[in-house]
């Protein structure tokens, strides 16, 4: 019995720490996003300034 329950123990946390990789995986893209398009934003907005 107690077998049965480290397995589904085991399992749980398996699933839990692949939502949270989901998740986190999520997060960093969209970080990576949001940086990259503030760094491109940054460059043209002082192109247009300077010249």
């Amino acid at each position: 019995m107690s077998k049965v329950i480290d397995i589904f123990k085991n399992m749980f946390l398996d699933i839990f720490s692949m939502g949270k990789g989901f998740v986190y995986g999520f997060v960093m893209v969209g970080l990576f996003i949001v940086i990259c398009a503030a760094l491109i934003y940054g460059v043209l907005f002082l192109k247009n300034l300077i010249f």
